[in-house]
């Protein structure tokens, strides 16, 4: 395993995917993430990045073969004041996505969330509404992608349903 590179809180990629494409601000497009079900009443884990970081580190320790913690991945959410930065990242030819990067480096496991800025051009830049991505670098098998819905009543009620199962077969 060489890397992993995902946008993968469905939450969070649509407010900023709204505020990107409709010029709103945050607590709008917050709000309509609230009405449309993808977010919490308290959407505190999706924006500040706390859902993401849970997923990150699963996602590691799957990867590298070794248990991680969630107390290791540095994290820093979506900040209310972001509307600027999606005018300003546009205007160079990039997408703010919250990714979500874990990598070997120095040793050890690098596990990070903040929001970045991507190339227009890249194909994880494309990864818009509710949908999740991650872009897997992998040394014998080279780069691969994985896409799907991220939020919503459907994507959840899947996500729990194949707990259960897995929990009933072991």
């Amino acid at each position: 395993m060489v890397a992993i590179y995902g946008i993968i809180n469905g939450t969070s990629n649509y407010i900023l995917t709204k505020m990107t494409n409709e010029k709103v601000e945050f607590s709008e497009a917050l709000k309509e993430a609230q009405r449309l079900g993808y977010a919490e009443a308290d959407p505190t884990f999706d924006i500040e990045g706390i859902d993401s970081a849970h997923k990150l580190t699963i996602l590691s320790s799957l990867a590298y073969g070794i248990p991680l913690s969630f107390h290791e991945v540095y994290r820093r959410g979506l900040r209310k004041s972001l509307l600027r930065t999606l005018e300003f990242a546009s205007e160079l030819g990039y997408k703010v996505k919250l990714l979500a990067i874990t990598k070997a480096s120095d040793g050890g496991i690098e596990m990070r969330i903040h929001p970045t800025m991507i190339p227009n051009e890249y194909l994880i830049s494309k990864v818009d509404g509710v949908f999740n991505a991650v872009y897997v670098e992998g040394d014998a098998v080279g780069s691969t992608l994985y896409y799907g819905r991220g939020a919503g009543d459907m994507p959840t009620g899947s996500a729990v349903v194949a707990d259960l199962v897995d929990i009933g077969r072991s």
